[in-house]
């Protein structure tokens, strides 16, 4: 019988409900209330109607991705630092640490080798820096976009939980306090690490790609100054294929992830990544089709040649 602890019911919720509210829009968006559509979607296929204007002032400029970008990139980078600490410079675990992620997870035993979880720490940390970057020094914000408060507080636990879910489980933040009796390593992560690495890297790169193709739609070619704000149809690399390869790669690096750290908490907060960013991947495909009436017929949404 599994037992969930607090997180993994938290994003049980989140996934059921997104899925179902998602599910609705598609569908049966024109007869659904506006204060349903503008809590749910964001950018450029939100909510574009006069009224619901009091729903305005629970809404945040869609530039504050940024503050949990900010977040996570620290989070993770400490928690890393914490990590290599504790496992190569024999520094002893705070109580209170360990006693707060033996009440978030509930765990007697680890359920990871040390090796596993500090490569994913380390892919982890270098994700969030990365997309820390792109959101300040990349990313073109239209000042019209907007992301709803919830969205914007969602989006911190879920960094939060994404984070402490790698160490929370890891060998001496969980179980046997003495080092000499912690697995470093397994036959199965002998074998996945390199190629998860290999993965994670591609994945990440690809993604980056993306986004500086995206960014470029708004940016002067040659001064890279920002010229407007207006949605333009990107083309070139992933795109050739789907409408979203930056939501693609999104699901995969949570996937190898969770390769590398199959509990069922990381397994949970992958089951809600993929189911996020394909609900909000459909979502923008089926507006980029309505607003544009020369798109590509061949691209999918989010996955070539299956949704």
């Amino acid at each position: 019988m599994l037992n969930f602890n607090i997180l993994d019911i938290i994003f049980l919720n989140l996934t059921v409900s997104l899925v179902f509210i998602g599910s609705l829009i598609t569908k049966y968006e024109k007869h659904l209330p506006v204060f349903l559509i503008k809590f749910y979607s964001y950018g450029s296929f939100g909510y574009k109607g006069s009224d619901g204007k009091i729903l305005q002032t629970i809404e945040l400029p869609k530039s504050y991705f940024r503050h949990f970008y900010v977040f996570s990139a620290l989070f993770s980078t400490v928690t890393l630092i914490y990590m290599f600490l504790v496992y190569f410079l024999n520094l002893e675990i705070n109580t209170y640490v360990r006693a707060s992620l033996k009440a978030i997870f509930g765990q007697e035993e680890p359920a990871v080798t040390a090796t596993a979880a500090f490569i994913a720490m380390s892919l982890i940390t270098f994700h969030c820096a990365r997309r820390c970057y792109e959101s300040h020094l990349l990313q073109v914000f239209a000042s019209s976009g907007k992301i709803n408060i919830c969205y914007y507080g969602t989006a911190y636990v879920h960094y939060a939980t994404f984070i402490l879910a790698t160490v929370g489980e890891a060998p001496l933040f969980c179980g046997d306090r003495v080092k000499e009796n912690i697995r470093w390593i397994d036959t199965r992560t002998q074998i996945l690490c390199i190629p998860c690495i290999l993965i994670f890297l591609l994945a990440s790169y690809e993604q980056y790609k993306s986004n500086v193709i995206l960014a470029n739609l708004r940016k002067d070619k040659k001064t890279g100054a920002v010229v407007t704000e207006e949605h333009r149809v990107p083309r070139g690399r992933l795109f050739e294929c789907v409408s979203s390869p930056h939501r693609l790669c999104e699901v995969i690096l949570y996937i190898v992830i969770a390769v590398l750290i199959p509990t069922k908490t990381m397994i949970i907060m992958c089951v809600w990544v993929l189911c996020n960013q394909g609900q909000y991947a459909v979502l923008a495909h089926v507006w980029y089709r309505k607003t544009f009436k020369d798109y590509p017929v061949n691209r999918m949404a989010i996955f070539p040649y299956l949704l």
